[in-house]
């Protein structure tokens, strides 16, 4: 069973990549992509930011940084709000509340405040109804925010409204208003829309961090929900998380669809499909792994859904980080959760990587380009001393393909671009005598006069050992392959060929497949893209359509 499980489920190492450290060390903080609301509209992705929670001696930190020109910037922030809620607001403005009124995770607070990203600025407004530490915040459509559950204090549901617009003394003035109690009192709750503007909050932390076996779930305005699927399956315990994360479905059809992590009395973790009142689980190609090379995996985060490829992504660590932290990889286990394969559920992989000397204990985030970023979190698993690293998890690959005609004819030049210099690396390999082993490239920064010559020496190594058909080629592989570093490489493609490295090996992919099609026009799409070089079907028909503007079974077809 374990072996058939390994082969229905791909088990790939990932690279993970260093991006600038934060300013100050954090955990029990918040990461979010903030931008304006005129921004919004116009599509831009927005400055990737991090506010409150703790630092060094576990005490709660006055502030928010903010990437900008490969820098943090720190900003000073009107409260503390260490384990508290964050909500990015349509408005564009970011609404943070309540979190730990002293060092050491003790006490709860009421302050609110909203960040303004266009401005930087921070101004506080209020306090909500309760105290609340380890609660959970949903926006709706009506923008009204729902915010539930508490630690150690009384639970209830309350709502925010940010007013836009009055006069007098309540012009500008936003302010939160009781609902209801709850039937049964949870920390971290999950809060899900649905239709009529009502709202479900279910989980299986109670107040003080016990779990909580219900089959029912609380509404915001109905009446409590019986859930059968909570008979056998309960939602997966985990810290701080956003809800909005895991949507799969369409505002404009009325489809309040989410995918919620739930685990079973065994341990065994699968992925709920809730729709409205409807839960059910998602078919997957075989249960999903519950270890990686005789490691035990503990999965700890929410679904996070990239809804423009179809992918869900869930995040794990080794149970064996307590003990040695420094030898545990962090574990992404990728879900195309609209497919099916040939077994009849959804395709599933597996990604691990090196080990990172940190654990995640803020929402990982889902970047423009498809990928995961992760910032700050504990070393030692210890909240007394918290990390300032920050990292990227290349799981996306390339952005998808924008819907105006300039990205799609981006992707064109870039295809001819590289096909040229293809083309030009075999007939200068013809002219040129070949040797017995390549000439090496320097492995000190690559002189301005040699990045040329670099090139050709890439693209006649790629060429010639078909560098590209390895579905886990790393740009350190093909640095060590032309005898040259990792950074010389990628400035040298970067420079030459205008794309990056994964865009240049995948077009490489994209040629190859093309052979085979033409060559053997009855070969299976699954065989060839395989056979190219991509890790996956969801990579290979994504970067295909990318470059010639067609999926590989239209071109197939087009006889081209």
């Amino acid at each position: 069973m374990v072996a058939q499980q390994q082969e229905a489920c791909p088990v790939i190492k990932l690279e993970a990549e260093r991006l600038p450290d934060l300013n100050i060390p954090r955990a029990g903080h918040a990461l979010f992509y903030a931008r304006s609301a005129e921004g919004r509209l116009q599509g831009k992705n927005g400055e990737l930011t991090v506010v409150g929670g703790h630092t060094n001696g576990f005490v709660p930190t006055p502030t928010a940084e903010y990437l900008k020109d490969g820098k943090w910037h720190t900003m000073p922030m009107t409260y503390t709000h260490d384990f508290g809620l964050s909500v990015v607001l349509k408005s564009g403005k970011v609404l943070l509340a309540g979190g730990c009124e002293q060092p050491t995770g003790i006490g709860q607070t009421y302050t609110a405040e909203l960040y303004d990203p266009q401005t930087h600025t921070f101004r506080g407004f209020g306090n909500m109804h309760q105290k609340r530490v380890w609660a959970s915040a949903l926006e709706l459509d009506s923008g009204q925010v729902v915010i539930a559950g508490n630690w150690y204090q009384k639970d209830g549901i309350e709502i925010f409204h940010e007013v836009q617009s009055g006069s007098g003394d309540y012009k500008g003035k936003s302010s939160f208003s009781y609902v209801k109690d709850v039937t049964a009192e949870r920390s971290t709750p999950y809060i899900f829309r649905m239709a009529d503007g009502d709202a479900l909050i279910i989980g299986s932390n109670d107040i003080k961090g016990d779990t909580i076996h219900s089959t029912f779930a609380d509404r915001l305005k109905g009446d409590t929900l019986h859930i059968p699927l909570f008979q056998s399956w309960q939602p997966l315990k985990i810290s701080t998380h956003d809800d909005a994360m895991s949507f799969i479905g369409d505002e404009a059809e009325g489809d309040y669809t989410y995918l919620m992590p739930v685990q079973d009395s065994t341990g065994q973790v699968a992925i709920a499909r809730v729709s409205d009142t409807d839960f059910s689980l998602l078919s997957t190609v075989c249960p999903i792994p519950m270890s990686c090379q005789g490691d035990a995996i503990e999965y700890f985060s929410n679904v996070i859904v990239d809804r423009q490829a179809h992918r869900a992504y869930l995040l794990g660590i080794s149970t064996n980080y307590h003990a040695a932290p420094e030898k545990n990889p962090l574990y992404v286990l990728c879900i195309d959760y609209d497919q099916t394969s040939t077994n009849g559920g959804a395709p599933m992989t597996l990604y691990y990587t090196q080990p990172l000397e940190v654990v995640p204990n803020s929402t990982p985030l889902l970047t423009p380009e498809g990928n995961l970023l992760i910032a700050g979190g504990l070393t030692g698993s210890s909240n007394y001393t918290p990390s300032n690293d920050v990292w990227l998890l290349r799981v996306g690959g390339e952005p998808e393909v924008a819907s105006s005609n300039k990205s799609f004819w981006t992707w064109i030049l870039l295809g001819i671009v590289v096909l040229a210099a293809i083309l030009w690396a075999i007939r200068w390999r013809k002219q040129k005598p070949t040797s017995a082993t390549p000439e090496p490239i320097a492995t000190q920064e690559t002189a301005e006069e040699d990045v040329p010559h670099l090139m050709q020496h890439i693209n006649s190594i790629m060429e010639s050992q078909k560098l590209y058909k390895n579905s886990e080629l790393k740009l350190s592989d093909l640095a060590n392959a032309v005898g040259s570093n990792r950074r010389a490489v990628s400035d040298c493609i970067n420079s030459q060929v205008g794309c990056s490295f994964n865009q240049y090996v995948n077009t490489f992919r994209t040629e190859h497949a093309k052979r085979i099609i033409r060559q053997y026009p009855d070969r299976k799409l699954s065989d060839i893209y395989v056979e190219s070089g991509f890790a996956n079907e969801t990579s290979f028909f994504r970067t295909f359509k990318a470059l010639t503007g067609m999926t590989p079974k239209e071109w197939k077809d087009k006889g081209i």
